[in-house]
């Protein structure tokens, strides 16, 4: 049972909030580099108009989810904005009831999730809209594993028009990735509904043990794809980085 539960918070929980610091810390260097710069704005409002929508909608998604109110929402507002009003590119307000013990249950175990709201929802719009390109885009993946001759070879297959959508994509992946990041607030509302969380994690690793489940498989998948979203982000936060130095 101990041994399912550690599984869980190391592979899963650790790995969110650990990449998801990383993630931030990352971005906000890049953030201040590229304010140096007369066309910094630009470019990170160029990104931004992207990404912080999707991040704003994966607090949103959950706080929905968990029976919140919703009170006001900004998807989106420009670098100069921001920074006029606390740093804040978007955000979304809301409430919960606590009139019951269920709404109080709800209320706190949500607030995990919407913490951590934009690390769930933009990996899964990126699948999402993966999922949607034609063919020739789908097979790069498998083709650059099989070795660089036929990568070259099924870049070559590609028609104007998948060029475009792949580098259409390429953008929606950076500037998703870019704004996965957990802010402070985020960070600070996570840890709020994480003692639910381990009561959930404590309680699925006590039923594995009576009912004989087995949860590697599980446990294995969800970290893999924790680890390869999370090392996305990473990588596109420090090539903001290193654009903004040049």
């Amino acid at each position: 049972m101990l041994y399912y539960f550690a599984q869980l918070n190391l592979k899963l929980l650790l790995v969110i909030i650990v990449f998801g610091m990383i993630m931030s810390k990352t971005r906000q260097i890049a953030s201040q580099n590229f304010s140096k710069k007369a066309s910094g704005y630009y470019i990170m409002d160029f990104f931004n108009l992207v990404g912080t929508p999707v991040h704003e909608f994966g607090h949103l998604f959950f706080g929905l989810l968990f029976g919140y109110h919703i009170d006001k929402i900004c998807l989106y507002r420009s670098t100069k904005k921001a920074m006029r009003h606390g740093g804040a590119l978007g955000f979304v307000k809301m409430h919960h009831k606590r009139e019951t013990l269920f709404q109080q249950l709800t209320g706190d175990a949500g607030q995990f999730f919407i913490g951590i709201g934009p690390l769930l929802l933009g990996p899964a719009t990126i699948l999402l809209i993966g999922h949607f390109l034609p063919d020739n885009l789908k097979a790069l993946p498998s083709a650059f594993q099989d070795g660089a001759q036929i990568f070259l070879k099924a870049l070559q297959q590609l028609s104007g028009t998948d060029i475009i959508i792949m580098f259409v994509y390429l953008y929606i992946i950076i500037g998703i990735s870019l704004n996965m990041e957990l802010s402070r607030q985020d960070l600070h509302l996570a840890w709020k509904g994480l003692f639910l969380l381990e009561l959930f994690f404590f309680m699925l690793s006590a039923s594995a043990f009576l009912f004989q489940w087995d949860l590697n498989i599980a446990i294995n998948l969800l970290f893999q794809w924790n680890l390869l979203i999370s090392s996305v982000g990473i990588i596109c936060s420090l090539m903001a980085n290193l654009i903004a130095l040049i």
